[in-house]
């Protein structure tokens, strides 16, 4: 149990007048408490009535919550238990509403709403422990079929991991945190603004930053194209204090900046030193996520050098390359074999198209263009025993899926639909909304497509629109069979669907 005795209340809350129209209530009495449980039907946790008694429900100033498991909530308010406020317990917007009328599931507390207005509400959950035990929180969407997302192991934990928004914060109030919770709101927080995220900290003083505020803006400088400041920052962080993350981030930093050069220049040998490091850093201590990225800083970014040449130099950026990608798409063991599912049997038996990695940009291209394009790739990345496009995908017609932003939907093709139920004006940022497009594609010879076909058709759809940084084709992931596709066909036996991934 976390309870908020000595807990610094300053600069929690947000007192305007909203929040003293519609939160704030009264000083509680231990009588005012004793009401509400009744009335409530629970035991409301000790850290919860010590922030009744500090202040009875309001506007939270640090309105961003985020745990360990990177999950991040923008909190509105909090609930105190004063009858005559509309946003409390017991108020007209309070428990009995959201679970009577609204249908949330009747877990236990609405104890604090959020920027989305009641679309997804955060509960004291007394599922586990009982009306008089101490109950979990959890964020309930309504929106996803009140699906329930755990955030704290009690009420107290909850308080504690409320920040304040990114947006928000002062120079002042950030540089009052520890090192631990600076990196954890500009880690975690959604919807970031990375250039005062990055004044945040180069205003501390770049002198003045520890190893890991370093490493930190060291990967925001990598993540927008300051590859070369990112590795001045890295270089300044001592040997002591370079993990596996130090050698993946400075080895994708010099990865960057060689993008094109050959093998014996200086950048793609510094990246191959640095990564080859990491790759036995991360081997050592069993991190099998963390020693994929390795491997895509080459497989990705040093896409002008084939594993024969870095073969002898790198035998273990080559093996484990190697290994990697070729087991990722594997079939099972044969304990699984059994299966019947057809859907689950074509998923094994569809290429990923990851060996040739072209790069999407503006240009649409006829498919004369295309192929020539297209073909001099082939000859660049791809080693000579993996040049032929054999690898067929064996449908008629797929639909596909991509993440794009958009305008206008009049930048959709006839064939394509947005995937989002509705596009509100006031959804766009920078005038722009981020979707996700449905595609439906018919191979040319109505029996399969090839890689080339399948990635001229692509490029031409997303030409018109913008993909950010995330130009890198990776492949195609099998996603399931869909029968209407959002309109765009009627198969009641389904066809399959493949989402699009492209990296930076």
């Amino acid at each position: 149990m976390s309870n908020l005795k000595d807990f610094d209340w300053t600069g929690f809350w947000n007192d305007v007048d909203y929040a003293f129209e519609s939160y704030i209530g009264k000083p509680v009495t231990d009588k005012d408490i004793k009401a509400a449980e009744a009335d409530l039907g629970y035991t409301l946790p000790a850290a919860y009535i010590e922030l009744l008694k500090n202040h009875n429900g309001g506007v939270v100033k640090k309105n961003c919550f985020i745990n360990d498991d990177d999950d991040c909530v923008y909190v509105t308010g909090i609930y105190g238990i004063d009858r005559d406020k509309k946003y409390s317990l017991l108020g007209e917007m309070g428990n009995e509403f959201w679970i009577s009328k609204v249908k949330y599931p009747p877990i236990g507390v609405v104890v604090a709403d959020t920027i989305s207005g009641g679309h997804d509400m955060i509960f004291l959950d007394y599922r586990e422990c009982g009306p008089t035990g101490e109950p979990k929180v959890v964020r309930v969407d309504q929106e996803c079929d009140y699906s329930m997302t755990p955030l704290a192991d009690n009420f107290g934990d909850f308080i504690k991991n409320l920040y304040i928004s990114i947006e928000d914060i002062t120079d002042e109030e950030f540089q009052e945190l520890s090192d631990a919770d600076k990196v954890k709101i500009l880690n975690e927080q959604e919807d970031l603004d990375i250039d005062r995220a990055m004044e945040l900290l180069t205003n501390i003083g770049i002198d003045n930053l520890s190893p890991i505020l370093l490493s930190t803006l060291g990967r925001m400088y990598n993540n927008n194209g300051r590859a070369s400041e990112a590795i001045d920052l890295f270089n300044r962080i001592d040997e002591a204090h370079r993990d596996w993350s130090w050698y993946y981030r400075c080895g994708y930093a010099h990865a960057m900046l060689a993008i094109g050069e050959s093998y014996e220049s200086e950048h793609v040998q510094k990246a191959l030193q640095l990564i080859e490091t990491g790759i036995k850093m991360t081997k050592e201590a069993g991190l099998d996520k963390q020693l994929g990225w390795c491997c895509e800083v080459v497989k990705y970014l040093l896409t002008q050098i084939k594993p024969k040449e870095y073969k002898e130099d790198y035998p273990l950026i080559f093996e484990t390359i190697k290994n990697v990608f070729d087991n990722k798409n594997s079939k099972k063991t044969t304990e699984d074999n059994h299966i019947e599912d057809a859907n689950e049997d074509e998923e094994d038996n569809y290429p990923t198209y990851d060996v040739v990695h072209w790069v999407f940009n503006k240009q649409t291209y006829s498919r004369e263009e295309f192929s020539k394009e297209y073909n001099e790739n082939v000859k660049r990345y791809v080693d000579d025993d993996q040049a032929d496009d054999d690898d067929r995908l064996e449908e008629p017609e797929i639909l596909v899926t991509y993440e794009a932003w958009i305008e206008s939907e009049d930048q959709l093709f006839y064939n394509e639909r947005v995937t989002d139920e509705e596009l509100l004006e006031e959804d766009k940022e920078d005038g722009m909304w981020q979707v996700e497009i449905m595609a439906h594609l018919v191979a040319d010879n109505g029996t399969y497509f090839t890689r080339e076909e399948l990635l001229f058709k692509l490029h031409n759809l997303m030409a018109n629109k913008e993909l950010g940084d995330h130009v890198f084709f990776e492949g195609i992931e099998y996603e399931g069979h869909e029968c209407e596709g959002y309109g765009l066909i009627d198969n009641e036996d389904g066809i399959p669907v493949f989402y699009i991934c492209c990296g930076s």
